[in-house]
């Protein structure tokens, strides 16, 4: 299932990307690896099931890293539907993390995220969560107490009982995708989002899809 999942996303990226024209066929290809985990996941029978529901956001105290093309198509996602407002409000959060998190290496940022709740969470709820990228889309608990318990205690090694199925199979179109890219000749690496995130608002979304479908590494002149 796993590698049913990643050879086609890779196949939808590349081919999507190389039809073109590059941005529509990039937002396309994601929305369609997103929609093909949700198809599978839709199907799986857990047992107990998974707490994960909306106003739980212990999980959102967290510095993820996702891929280029997740990365464009959040982008393209904020640019399409916040208002001006909201983007401004975005970009003094995106700011106040990036003084948090900046220099700080992935061990470091787990041992502060109870200070660093994702930019996107506003009302107690995720504000792009049609656009979330894959490692939130992957990660799952069984008991949304344990979750609470790891924010509240500052401990980001606390056990929280989950399904690494769901984790893998994430972890499967994430990779798919980075193997479309390279296929492409296009960047393939992790970024964290918040870092993303800051480049686009600061570079332009558009401007960064044009350099990386170029075959420009934009995401390697993120702010450290």
């Amino acid at each position: 299932m796993s590698r049913r999942l990643r050879q086609g996303c890779s196949r939808a990226l590349a081919g999507a990307v190389a039809r073109g024209p590059g941005v529509r066929g990039l937002c396309e290809a994601v929305q369609e690896a997103y929609a093909a985990l949700d198809d599978v996941l839709r199907d799986l029978d857990f047992d107990p099931p998974v707490a994960c529901a909306r106003g739980c956001l212990h999980c959102c105290f967290n510095q993820v890293s996702l891929t280029p093309p997740e990365a464009l198509f959040l982008g393209i996602h904020v640019l399409e539907r916040f208002s001006p407002g909201e983007g401004d409000a975005l970009a003094a959060r995106v700011e106040a993390l990036g003084g948090l998190i900046r220099g700080r290496s992935r061990r470091e940022l787990g041992d502060i995220r109870h200070l660093t709740p994702c930019a996107f969470l506003r009302d107690g709820a995720c504000s792009v969560h049609e656009a979330r990228p894959l490692a939130c889309r992957g990660w799952n608990s069984v008991d949304a107490r344990a979750c609470q318990l790891s924010v509240e205690l500052r401990d980001p090694l606390a056990p929280i009982p989950s399904y690494a199925l769901q984790r893998e199979l994430a972890g499967a179109v994430q990779q798919g995708l980075l193997e479309g890219a390279a296929a492409l000749g296009l960047e393939a690496g992790y970024l964290v989002m918040t870092r993303a995130v800051a480049l686009m608002r600061r570079r332009g979304v558009l401007a960064c899809a044009e350099d990386w479908l170029a075959g420009r590494p934009f995401l390697a002149a993120a702010p450290a």
